[in-house]
């Protein structure tokens, strides 16, 4: 069964000709974690998230923005209600706000006491920049005025707050870097005058990168400190005084027992309006295989007596850390619909696919498939030896030393893996840098797969596999193929897929620009046996904001075209849905292959007769097998040339042993897998 999924992926197969045209789906397709579903799964990851929860458009509901590393600001709009939120992906670059010194912490205050909320947004330069609102509470417009809202540090004044923590009606800006630094606003509320009190607000000192959030946790009508830190705690300061003199006492530095890994950034928000404060903490897991970035937790408790309980880790979105993620789509279970696999760092993340081949559901299941580890793993799966079972192979980092590439062996069968270390050293090269990411495609037809690796010193090794389609033996053939090589200053591995998405027999290439912001397409005008690579994009989907991406095509709808997942270093994923032929990358003209169609078979259970049916377009070599649960052939139906039209052949099953059995038709490179169940 998981032969058909792989081949669908390398070599689709198409009835009408068409060119591609990917629609970006943050949400299209749902993913359950531990019993929650994000509302965006596929908007992408967030690298040290920081929330700010707030009516943006004075609806009555709380929307949601994300500063994060990149120096951009990502809003989803709440279209739900303050009671039930249902929040929708708007922008990864909200009012195309861009900080070059990067890491945004956007907070919403109205500074100019206008009725509307401006922008106050910091980086990790400790610049503090104003955005003024010049438009209305319901439709802001935001206009920046400047970078240095107050003198640039030190004192440092990293992540701003605004709190009016004086009770005189203007609001104070507070932040800092391990301790707090403490503007006081000696303006109007109409018009904010910023002075430094003090670089120690409160006694404080925490790890670094302090991020301050002020909110009355309480209800005694005064604001209490909670302050993130750079190794994912929370430290705690109770007020003590009053809304006007308040006096701060230290309670905690693990508050409420909570760690989300890296750069906590905590939010308090009414998310259910039920009148007290739920958390929202902003994280990066850079040490971990931990999943998500942006951890929530509801407040069960009352207004004065809060009681925090976690939900979730991935409350909007589906994130898996900072990795160089790749995902990969197979069929896993031999249950005819791709599952969805993503490199954790130094595990395999597994979510099932508990829908189908035309509407696709993941789960979340293990953070740590089949118990692999490895340094900085990037797996790749593949059926080494065409037994009709996904075997992996498992890229690695290794400092000191060049990292080598691990293979891991299906022992088991298509419906139920047993995947095991098989040789820790399967392909070794004193040439590979640091970390190495594997590709494997037939690129020269013959029916085997042949291994690509991209490095971090900017190679493009190629391995001609020299062996079979069961037993894979690689030669090195070059370490720049097709003169496709990435040098200083934008070396670093390449993520790269191949896919024939002209539809001309032979596969083209999509690999990871050296700027790092979109996908280099490269169009291949030569032959399935000679490829000969030509770049034709150099910016393809650059409009969406990638982040070193990693591309993997699959059909996960069964329309006949391959639709893309785009994996990126921040740890999250991406879809895009194929629609066809309304827009062309290019204007080279394809020549499209014939294609066949392979039937169920009827009856199905059967005991103990079958007949297998398919369609062929045009007169083809055909073979027909049909092959047990073990990935044996047991035997072959048909071997020779047919014509065009619908054909059957009949199968008499009488002497074989109840059982899932696997039927494949081949023409050419081209091949389909259903199963059957034989009943006795």
């Amino acid at each position: 069964m998981k032969r058909m999924t792989l081949l669908i992926l390398v070599f689709p197969l198409v009835c009408i000709a068409q060119e591609f045209n990917f629609v970006f789906e943050p949400d299209s397709i749902p993913v359950e974690i531990d019993g929650w579903q994000p509302f965006c799964p596929w908007a992408g990851g967030v690298s040290e998230s920081n929330p700010a929860i707030v009516d943006i458009d004075a609806d009555g509901d709380l929307d949601f923005f994300i500063g994060e590393f990149v120096g951009y600001i990502i809003f989803y709009q709440n279209k739900g209600s303050i009671t039930v939120p249902e929040f929708t992906f708007v922008t990864s670059q909200f009012d195309s706000i861009y900080l070059d010194e990067a890491r945004s912490n956007p907070c919403f205050r109205d500074l100019d006491n206008d009725g509307d909320l401006d922008l106050v947004v910091g980086d990790s330069d400790a610049n503090v920049n104003f955005y003024r609102n010049e438009g209305t509470a319901q439709s802001p417009i935001f206009v920046f005025e400047t970078s240095s809202l107050v003198p640039p540090g030190p004192p440092w004044c990293w992540g701003p707050e605004l709190v009016d923590i004086d009770a005189d009606g203007d609001y104070d800006l507070f932040g800092g870097w391990e301790q707090i630094t403490f503007y006081r606003n000696e303006g109007t509320p109409d018009s904010f005058a910023f002075n430094l009190v003090t670089v120690n607000f409160a006694g404080v000192n925490v790890s670094e990168w302090a991020s301050v959030d002020f909110e009355d946790i309480d209800s005694d009508n005064d604001f209490d400190l909670f302050i993130g830190e750079r190794y994912g705690k929370i430290w705690y300061y109770r007020n003590d005084g009053d809304s006007a003199n308040y006096d701060f006492t230290y309670v905690t530095d693990y508050f409420d027992s909570i760690d989300v890994g890296d750069y906590a950034s905590p939010e308090f928000a009414d998310i259910d309006g039920d009148g007290d404060f739920d958390l929202f903490v902003g994280s990066e897991s850079y040490f971990s295989s931990s999943i998500g970035c942006i951890f929530f937790y509801e407040n069960v408790g009352s207004p004065t007596n809060f009681l925090f309980e976690f939900v979730t880790s991935n409350y909007l979105t589906l994130d898996v850390g900072t990795a160089i993620d790749e995902p990969q789509v197979v069929d896993i279970n031999g249950d005819e619909d791709a599952d969805l696999f993503a490199d954790l760092n130094t595990t395999i993340g597994y979510f099932e696919n508990v829908g189908n081949s035309q509407s696709a559901s993941f789960q979340f299941i293990t953070d740590s498939f089949e118990g692999i580890s490895l340094n900085s793993i990037l797996p790749y799966f593949v059926d080494l030896d065409n037994d009709l079972d996904y075997d992996i192979v498992c890229g690695t980092a290794a400092i000191p030393g060049p990292p080598t590439l691990a293979l891991y062996q299906n022992y088991g069968t298509p419906s139920n893996p047993d995947i095991r270390l098989y040789d820790p050293q399967f392909v070794t090269n004193p040439n590979f840098w640091v970390a190495i990411v594997p590709v494997l495609a037939d690129i020269d037809a013959d029916e085997d797969y042949d291994l690509f690796i991209s490095d971090n010193d900017g190679h493009f090794f190629f391995y001609q596999n020299i062996g079979t389609p069961q037993l894979s033996i690689y030669s090195l053939v070059t370490s720049q193929w097709q003169g496709i090589q990435f040098s200083y200053p934008y070396d670093g591995s390449k993520c790269f897929a191949f896919a024939d998405l002209d539809e001309d027999s032979d596969l083209d290439l999509f690999m990871t620009s050296p700027f790092q912001k979109s996908l280099y397409f490269y169009r291949n005008i030569g032959t399935p046996q000679s490829a000969n690579m030509v770049l034709e994009n150099e910016e393809f989907l650059i409009e969406y904001n990638l982040y070193v991406p990693c591309p993997y095509f699959v059909d996960i709808d069964s329309d006949s075209d391959l639709d893309l997942f785009i994996g990126e270093i921040n740890g999250g994923i991406k879809f895009f849905r194929n629609l066809g032929d309304s827009v062309s990358v290019g204007n080279h003209a394809s020549i499209h292959p014939s294609s066949f169609t392979l039937h169920p078979c009827f009856p199905n259970p059967f005991n103990p007769t079958t007949t297998i049916l398919f369609t062929l377009d045009r007169a083809l070599p055909v073979r027909v097998m049909v092959y047990n649960g073990l990935g044996q052939c047991v035997v072959t139906l048909i071997d020779g040339q047919m014509t065009s039209g619908e054909h059957q052949v009949r199968w008499d099953a009488g002497m074989y042993s109840s059982g899932v059995y696997f039927y494949r038709l081949t023409t050419g490179r081209c091949t389909m897998v259903k199963k059957m169940i034989l009943a006795k």
